[in-house]
């Protein structure tokens, strides 16, 4: 199968919501792409005044992508934003982007709204930067034959 390689900048989020009641908000990213599910963490972002607010991580990341499930739309690079508080753990929004929306673009950073997993928009969003390089191929697993021997 044809395959590239997506090389990925998680540059910051802006503007979140500050759900921490007492104390920190501290925020992190998880990054995925599925099928075959590869998922990537960004470093936790200490709060600092705003900063849990407003997180930066210029986090660099690469991912296999295969091309030819992307073009047919089966790809979806997922971030999830999260924070961690002095009592509790939150998910504070997440973008939901077609790995091949991504590779017919002309642009290559992006700024997505984040959602609820429910679909609805809530307050922030993502910044990040991307490249995908040139095509290579990667041999797909072969199926193993289990043989049942006589007796056994």
């Amino acid at each position: 199968m044809e395959c590239r390689t997506l090389d990925l900048v998680l540059i910051s989020a802006k503007e979140l919501k500050n759900v921490s009641l007492f104390g920190k908000m501290d925020v992190y990213a998880v990054v995925s792409i599925s099928s075959p599910v590869q998922k990537l963490v960004a470093p936790v972002v200490k709060l600092v005044h705003d900063r849990g607010l407003n997180p930066t991580w210029f986090f660099p990341m690469k991912f296999t992508v295969d091309e030819a499930a992307a073009m047919r739309d089966n790809l979806m690079l997922v971030i999830k934003i999260k924070a961690i508080g002095m009592f509790t753990n939150w998910k504070l929004g997440e973008v939901k982007v077609p790995i091949k929306e991504l590779m017919e673009s002309v642009n290559s950073d992006g700024s997505y709204r984040l959602r609820r997993s429910s679909g609805k928009t809530t307050k922030g969003e993502v910044c990040f930067s991307y490249i995908f390089g040139e095509k290579f191929l990667v041999k797909p697993p072969q199926k193993q034959i289990s043989r049942v021997w006589p007796g056994s």
